[in-house]
């Protein structure tokens, strides 16, 4: 199958839905190039051309998946005010605002990394990078780790299926998320 840079690119949009759908809907374990194949109508061929091995997939999904998460950590960002937290808090509401197929996608690189975990290289590279933004955050590493944290325990929590917080109560904790950000630097500006 010959196809062009821009069709390759529309092909693995359409393979990583399909892909992140097989995942939530039938559980990581099932996501196989013969469902995926089935789910896409993709020939087994061309996704092992596309992609060497399962790894390869995952990897690339990953990739994307990261990709999405800086096009909406940037969006938070633009519509922000132009203050010293904005970037923090971009940060922790593009962690607090992924859709169902994302934590679905994590679950499967969770359960992926379980027997492989060489696929959370570029997750790791990706984690570095936002260290250096809680360090340089006025709050200082410490402080925005424990908003960070907290943030991510959640969604672990969901991620695995074992987070009991009703629709209500999760806006609930993402504004207080957000409301002890603003605490903290008040409090440190205050010193």
């Amino acid at each position: 199958m010959d196809i062009n840079p821009k069709q390759t690119h529309s092909l693995h949009l359409s393979l990583f839905r399909a892909a992140e759908a097989i995942v939530s809907e039938l559980g990581a374990s099932q996501l196989t190039f013969a469902t995926l194949s089935e789910r896409t109508g993709v020939d087994e061929s061309t996704l092992s051309t596309l992609f060497p091995d399962r790894e390869a997939l995952l990897t690339a999904m990953i990739e994307h998946r990261l990709e999405r998460f800086r096009v909406r950590w940037g969006a938070y960002e633009s519509v922000l005010p132009d203050e010293p937290m904005r970037e923090l808090k971009a940060l922790l509401l593009s962690n607090m605002s992924e859709s169902t197929e994302e934590k679905n996608l994590d679950s499967a690189i969770f359960a992926a990394a379980a027997s492989n975990p060489a696929l959370l290289q570029t997750t790791s590279d990706d984690i570095q990078g936002l260290f250096d933004i809680l360090e340089k955050s006025p709050l200082g590493l410490a402080q925005a780790a424990i908003l960070f944290f907290s943030v991510r325990g959640y969604r672990l929590f969901e991620q695995i299926g074992i987070c009991p917080m009703t629709d209500s109560q999760r806006t609930e904790f993402q504004e207080q998320i957000m409301r002890l950000a603003r605490i903290m630097y008040e409090q440190k500006n205050e010193e």
